[in-house]
């Protein structure tokens, strides 16, 4: 069977269908869509349904690994992952199957909470949170974002958007990425092989790779050792980039200024976690890019790509092994 073979059955897997379905039920037009809300029954939805094609929304309460099985079915031809990351699905079969994911239709906010973070940290703001409820009344100064430094470790779709927010405050941009190709935004842009050289430099750090077995533990303690003092670590790419533990410690010895935290190994992030109490530290619980019609985003999105595979039209975001 070709790949461009018509899709005309889809599961979509998604912890909230109220969300998507009327979009999806409005734009599939003859093709059957059905819905699967409960991880445990997944392997019977599949046996059931038999579908052409996947819809798969993962979020730390409706984790990826159980969505595992459907790239895996015999009749699964094609597999959409609504987020941009598909670490889940690793390693499925490039012959069979053809991934497509949601990359950057988030971008733009995701960069945007980046930037609240990194102006949070810069102007003082947990200290002044801490002040207020003290009732206290103490100026502290800061040091203007204008002319201080931003590594962005991943020049993707999010990290260029992060640094076209950073160079339009004025800050100065270096970035690595795989393929070290200009950056209209990137005052100097490096392959990944650069990082510890460039590390020093830098008054912000922000991440924004994929997870993969490469990039696990990434930001280990010899990495952040090698920090410029007092700097900043913003992390809203996958937890596991970063070794928790090291970075606790290395806030906690004041060697880092402090740092705005998304993901985690672990999530939801555990309560006897050091990271919890630290005044200098902003925890979100990966929401980074969690603006109200997230879903109904990804939906769109996928039925443009249903429409594009049945129209023979070349698909949007195909995720190459």
């Amino acid at each position: 069977m070709s790949r461009r073979s018509p899709i005309r059955t889809v599961l979509v897997i998604h912890k909230d269908l109220g969300e998507v379905r009327p979009i999806l039920e409005q734009r599939s037009g003859d093709i059957t869509v059905h819905y699967g809300s409960d991880l445990d029954q997944i392997g019977q939805a599949l046996e059931r349904v038999k579908p052409d094609a996947v819809f798969s929304i993962s979020q730390s309460t409706f984790p990826g690994s159980d969505h595992r099985a459907a790239i895996d079915y015999p009749t699964v031809r094609w597999f959409h992952v609504g987020g941009s990351g598909y670490e889940y699905i690793v390693p499925w079969d490039h012959q069979r199957v053809t991934v497509t994911n949601g990359l950057g239709i988030l971008a733009p906010f995701l960069a945007e909470t980046v930037l609240t973070g990194m102006l949070i940290l810069n102007g003082n703001f947990l200290r002044y949170a801490e002040q207020q409820r003290e009732h206290t009344w103490l100026p502290i100064f800061f040091k203007p974002l204008q002319g201080q430094t931003l590594l962005v470790v991943g020049l993707g779709k999010i990290g260029s958007l992060v640094a076209a927010n950073a160079k339009a405050l004025g800050m100065r941009v270096l970035g690595t990425r795989r393929s070290p190709a200009p950056d209209p935004s990137v005052d100097e842009v490096h392959g990944d092989e650069a990082l510890g050289d460039l590390i020093g430099q830098a008054d912000f750090v922000s991440l924004h790779v994929r997870m993969s077995e490469q990039n696990r533990g990434m930001f280990n303690a010899d990495i952040l050792a090698k920090m410029k003092p007092g700097s900043f670590l913003i992390n809203t790419s996958r937890g596991s980039v970063v070794d928790e533990a090291a970075l606790a410690d290395a806030v906690q010895r004041g060697h880092l200024g402090g740092a705005y935290l998304d993901v985690f190994e672990h999530e939801p992030l555990a309560p006897d976690s050091p990271l919890w109490d630290m005044p200098n530290v902003i925890i979100t619980p990966h929401a980074a890019d969690n603006v109200h019609d997230w879903a109904p985003r990804f939906a769109h999105f996928f039925a443009d790509n249903l429409e594009r595979w049945n129209a023979g039209e070349e698909l949007l975001n195909v995720v190459t092994p």
